[in-house]
C-alpha cells in the first residue's frame, strides 16, 4: 500500500487534483481509498468526493495532525483490512502542515505501508495574502512536502504567477514543481505521471507542459 498526502490551504485545488488522479489510477486497475479531513461538523470535500468512483472515509472535528492523529491512524487500519488499497489518499485539512500528519502515521504505521509521499498544493492567485498572513503554516506546507503543484495557472495573472514560483523555488529548491491549468488536461500529465509512482524520477524545478507535444519541460 502506497500513501500520498494532499496538503494546502483552504481552495487551493486539492480535491480536484485527488480526483484526476483516483481517474488516473482506476484506468490502472489500482484499488484507490480516500480519506478526508475537515474542520467542522460537515465536511463538503468529503461530500464532492463521493461523487468520483471511489471509497472514501472522512473524519471531522479538526484537523489530523494536531487533534485526531490517532483517529487517522485508526481510519488507516480499517482501510487496510477492509479494502486492501493499492493507493491511499489522504486529503489533510488546510491548517494541517505534512510534517504533522507524517508525526501521527510514523508511530502507528499499517502493516503493508510501501511508500509514504506528500504533496502540497499552491494557489497563486492568493499565495502573496495568504503568506503574509500565515507564513509558519505556508512555509511549512511547501518545505514539508515531496512534490508542489501550483493549480489555478488560468486564473492567476503573470505576475502572480512570478511571485508564488518564486517564492516556492527559493523555499524548496530541491522539490519538483508543477503547473496545473484547468482549462487544459494535459497540464496534469506531469503530475500523474510523478504520483503514479509516488515519487519517481522527477527533477527539481519548475515543471510546464506542452498543449501540443505532450512532453515535460523544464524552463
Amino acid at each position: 500500500m502506497r500513501l500520498l498526502l494532499f496538503a494546502g490551504f483552504l481552495g487551493s485545488g486539492k480535491t480536484t487534483l485527488i480526483l484526476a488522479l483516483a481517474r488516473r489510477a482506476a484506468v490502472d486497475r489500482a484499488r484507490v481509498c480516500v480519506l478526508v479531513n475537515e474542520v467542522g461538523e460537515v465536511g463538503i470535500d468529503g461530500e464532492v468526493l463521493r461523487l468520483g468512483e471511489m471509497e472514501v472515509v472522512e473524519i471531522t472535528g479538526g484537523c489530523i495532525c494536531c487533534q485526531i492523529g490517532v483517529d487517522l491512524v485508526r481510519a488507516l487500519r480499517d482501510l487496510e483490512q477492509e479494502f486492501r488499497p493499492d493507493l491511499v489518499i489522504v486529503e489533510a485539512t488546510g491548517i494541517a502542515t505534512p510534517e504533522g500528519v507524517l508525526d501521527a502515521i510514523r508511530r502507528y504505521p499499517p502493516q503493508t505501508l510501501e511508500a509514504l509521499m506528500t504533496v502540497t498544493v499552491v494557489d497563486p492567485t492568493r499565495f502573496e495574502a495568504l503568506h503574509e498572513v500565515l507564513t509558519p503554516l505556508i512555509e511549512a506546507q511547501i518545505t514539508g512536502a515531496d512534490c508542489l503543484v501550483m493549480t489555478k495557472a488560468d486564473e492567476a495573472s503573470p505576475e502572480e504567477m512570478e511571485t508564488a514560483v518564486r517564492a516556492v523555488v527559493e523555499l524548496a529548491p530541491d522539490t519538483p514543481v508543477f503547473v496545473a491549468d484547468s482549462l487544459r488536461p494535459e497540464s496534469l500529465r506531469g503530475f500523474l505521471a510523478w504520483a503514479a509512482v509516488a515519487g519517481g524520477e522527477a527533477a527539481a524545478g519548475v515543471v510546464a507542459i506542452d498543449a501540443g507535444a505532450g512532453e515535460a519541460a523544464a524552463p
